[in-house]
């Protein structure tokens, strides 16, 4: 899969749990403000021409991949919603290793 898919199906299953999933304020705030960072690096990928062979690109996929895995096990078990928040920041991370925004 490439990193746009990847990002667009986290996006979606972030959405998915801010509707359907009931969290502390804080909590939700800190899944609104992955939301907003994600969005902004979706849109830096659509614009953006991504070498998808490079190892950093990969690895991208590869952690957005696991946090897309993360989030929707927390749709179905409640001690997993804080390491969602975690598994996000990584593959935030890698991301911005690709399309250079600087988070």
């Amino acid at each position: 899969m490439n990193l746009r898919s990847r990002l667009v199906e986290l996006i979606n299953v972030l959405d998915e749990l801010l509707r359907n999933v009931a969290m502390t304020d804080e909590l939700r705030e800190q899944y609104l403000r992955r939301r907003t960072l994600l969005s902004a690096m979706l849109d830096e990928v659509l614009r953006q021409k991504l070498d998808k062979h490079t190892g950093k690109y990969k690895v991208a996929v590869e952690k957005t991949n696991k946090a897309v895995k993360s989030a929707k096990r927390a749709l179905r078990e409640a001690e997993d919603r804080e390491a969602v928040i975690q598994e996000i920041t990584k593959a935030a991370k890698s991301i911005d290793a690709v399309i250079k925004l600087t988070v």
